[in-house]
């Protein structure tokens, strides 16, 4: 069984284009068995009606409404808890990944790896700023945690046993790369990663706030932090 998390935060003119997108790769991939947790983080939209509405169709989708916006990490790790599916991944609702896109890493479901994550070859696509912020930032945190992803934001696949043992506390942006990080440490995991194709919004809510910024901020140097205590206890454990 397949669980797609779906975090929402203002999302009312593309939610339902992007619902409908994971359902057809869904479907491409012959996947049967699947549920969707589309959590609204406090939306001051129409968002989780339109969300509401598509679930009345499809029992497959859930819908959860927090009382106050907590971030995409809290939201990540909130249906992660209440996920019944063996594997899991997290899709945005900002309708940035086409069907044929998602339908290359569910087809990866069942195969050897672990974690199957992905990295954008089209970048050329995106806007400017994350052009310039991708090409410096991912050396960067390699350098500083001592890894070698070619990615750490990509949509990923987890086996959704590896994620319910891990005890990360991450409401913000920097999630998945604290996860990735300890992964790197101390697990055995195989990681797969793929190319694949994103398609960034030409307008509407915006990711890269000042407030989301400074936590991000302080979030990678907590992760460092840990990463320096992770390398420690592997020089130990050899």
């Amino acid at each position: 069984m397949l669980s797609v998390i779906i975090p929402c935060f203002n999302e009312e003119k593309l939610v339902k284009k992007s619902i409908l997108e994971i359902l057809k790769a869904i479907k491409f991939s012959k996947i049967y068995k699947y549920e969707i947790i589309f959590i609204d983080d406090d939306s001051k939209d129409k968002s989780h009606i339109i969300a509401e509405k598509l679930s009345k169709k499809n029992k497959n989708i859930k819908i959860v409404k927090n009382k106050k916006n907590f971030g995409l990490g809290y939201n990540f790790f909130k249906g992660t808890s209440i996920s019944k599916g063996k594997y899991l991944i997290l899709i945005p609702a900002d309708n940035s990944h086409p069907a044929s896109e998602i339908s290359k890493i569910l087809k990866q479901i069942g195969k050897k790896q672990d974690v199957v994550t992905t990295y954008y070859t089209n970048k050329a696509k995106r806007n400017i700023f994350r052009r310039a912020f991708t090409k410096a930032y991912t050396p960067f945190l390699n350098f500083i945690f001592g890894t070698d992803f070619i990615y750490f934001n990509g949509i990923t696949l987890y086996k959704t046993r590896d994620l319910k043992k891990l005890k990360i506390k991450n409401n913000n942006f920097s999630f998945q790369i604290d996860i990735f990080v300890y992964f790197f440490y101390m697990s055995k995991l195989k990681f797969k990663i793929i190319p694949t194709l994103v398609y960034d919004r030409k307008k509407g809510t915006n990711a890269f706030k000042l407030k989301n910024s400074f936590l991000v901020v302080i979030s990678i140097l907590k992760i460092f932090t840990k990463s320096l205590f992770y390398r420690y206890l592997n020089l130990f454990n050899k």
